[in-house]
């Protein structure tokens, strides 16, 4: 070979060693340019397809009280429904270890057609197999197969022949025992509890979400009109001090003072007007409706309590940490966690035992015959045993000890969980107790904010005081209000979570809280935390 030549195929070599990966990066951002080209046509130009879901738009007006807004989203809301579907693929899966525990029945054959040495056949088989998994570990199998040959051409004789046979397998160490060899159902069982118990904690939560949208949109609007009245008085106050600044009582400069807090109090209203409707519309959505869906929310849940006042709920502590410590569906997961965990460590102990394994056969057939019959030839049997010494088994001996690792986590798992219980119900109490005695204070200065405006007003028309000190009178009132309405609302969430987290909040069969507020509120205590 020349010398060109080997330097021709020196360039080339080191053309394609040194420049692949430069030459496919360029390669791929090329292909990819042109794609992105090509697609972003049709990308900007796309059709948004309803894909067979009807938008559900439902102008009517829909009156709601805090139960008919607690079915509706049970029925409605998104999140909810895949709560719901997640039990349900979880109870789906225990259908399937059920099964493979339960008889399970195969049927299966083929049919072909041959041609050879110029005759033509068809032949074909029919299997039927019966497998059980019994308790303690053991796969029995039972087979049973039709064969048959048809001649087309030639003698055109059939030939027939059917097998059967009984085979059953025991593991009688490693993988022996009813918890190792049903560890997959038993498995797939608790999940479903475990499940149904988060699902159930999530419909609680989820009504008390549901009541807390609720209250604070009637809080919102209540706010809403206030702010209204307040505009309103600022605005009739504004009209009088210029009256009176006109017929020279006062200097003009406080009517300039009243002018500004109108001005204020008109902007304050559509802010409010503003982010009431957000709220409404969110928890339309939130229901499964749509935004132009008409609500009216009841307002009276509001204003039976502005009315009536709220009474002070008298809970031990102890008792309300013991219901919990008992009645919480989530400790109760952890501790079943615990078991799982010990449960885990017995399997990974059996495995580090050696594995022996019995196996036999028991089989028949018929003799090749051109009619179908039964004539079982003398049946034949087999045995044996398979073993494996514990030897080379670092993979299950690591297995063991993460499981022993795992136990002491779940230990502490759960008494972290319960220890955050405990913390959870005195935070309840806790700000329970704070959202009253923020009432009592909303509702002290609600009342010295009302003489004070009243008391404001007339000293101003007897000449002394200024409009300022009754514009901040007014402004104070109006705090005072919208303070009181937000206690009120705060102490009936804080109840409710407390009712949430020592699972008190009982449900009805639509999944959504069935107590009444009014009631818990006004007069009663819950029946089993009580003093």
């Amino acid at each position: 070979m020349s010398v060109e030549k080997y330097f021709f195929i020196l360039v080339v070599a080191t053309v394609l060693c040194g420049c692949s990966v430069s030459y496919y990066e360029k390669r791929a951002d090329r292909e990819v340019s042109s794609i992105l080209k090509e697609k972003q046509q049709p990308a900007e130009k796309g059709k948004i397809k309803s894909a067979g879901l009807e938008d559900e738009i439902r102008k009517e007006t829909v009156f709601l009280t805090l139960k008919d807004a607690l079915i509706l989203a049970a029925k409605n809301n998104r999140e909810y429904q895949s709560a719901k579907e997640d039990v349900y693929l979880s109870a789906l899966s225990l259908t399937y270890q059920r099964y493979l525990y339960g008889i399970q029945r195969d049927a299966s054959g083929s049919i072909q057609w041959n041609s050879a040495s110029g005759q033509d056949t068809v032949s074909g088989n029919l299997n039927l197999s019966l497998v059980k998994w019994l308790a303690q570990g053991a796969k029995l199998t039972f087979d049973i197969g039709q064969y048959l040959t048809k001649y087309l051409t030639g003698s055109k004789e059939n030939i027939y022949q059917t097998a059967l046979s009984l085979n059953i397998f025991q593991p009688l160490f490693q993988g022996a025992g009813r918890l190792v060899s049903q560890e997959n159902l038993i498995e797939a069982e608790r999940n479903v509890v475990y499940q149904i118990r988060s699902f159930l904690r999530y419909q609680r939560n989820f009504s008390v979400q549901v009541a807390q949208k609720y209250f604070n949109i009637i809080l919102a609007q209540n706010n809403l009109d206030n702010y209204w009245k307040n505009y309103i008085f600022l605005r009739d106050t504004r009209e009088r001090i210029e009256m009176l600044a006109e017929a020279g009582r006062i200097p003009p400069l406080q009517a300039d003072q009243a002018r500004q807090n109108e001005y204020r109090a008109y902007q304050q209203w559509i802010q409010a007007g503003n982010n009431y409707k957000q709220q409404e519309d969110e928890f339309k959505i939130f229901l499964g409706l749509s935004p132009e869906t008409v609500i009216i929310l009841d307002k009276k849940a509001l204003e039976i309590f502005l009315e009536k006042g709220l009474s002070p709920i008298d809970i031990k502590a102890e008792s309300a940490i013991e219901y919990a410590l008992n009645n919480r569906l989530d400790l109760m997961t952890y501790s079943d966690y615990v078991d799982d965990a010990e449960r885990n460590l017995a399997i990974a102990k059996n495995l580090l035992r050696s594995r022996i394994d019995f196996s036999g056969t028991v089989s028949s057939s018929t003799e090749q015959k051109s009619t179908f019959d039964l004539e079982l030839k003398q049946p034949s049997y087999s045995a044996g045993i398979d073993f494996e010494f514990p030897a080379g088994k670092i993979s299950d001996r690591n297995r063991y000890k993460q499981a022993l690792i795992n136990l002491e986590r779940k230990k502490r798992d759960f008494t972290l969980k319960r220890e955050n219980i405990k913390l959870e119900i005195l935070n309840s109490l806790r700000s329970l107790e704070e959202a009253y005695q923020s009432y009592i204070v909303q509702k002290n200065s609600l009342e010295l904010a009302t003489r004070r405006v009243e008391s404001t007003d007339l000293m101003l028309q007897a000449g002394r005081a200024t409009t300022r000190d009754l514009l901040e009178a007014q402004e104070s009132f109006l705090a005072a209000k919208n303070s009181l309405s937000s206690a009120i609302v705060n102490y009936l969430i804080s109840y409710l979570e407390f009712l949430r987290n020592t699972e008190q909040l009982q449900l009805d069969n639509n999944g959504v809280w069935k107590g009444d507020l009014y009631e818990k509120i006004i007069g009663e205590n819950p029946e089993i935390t009580q003093k």
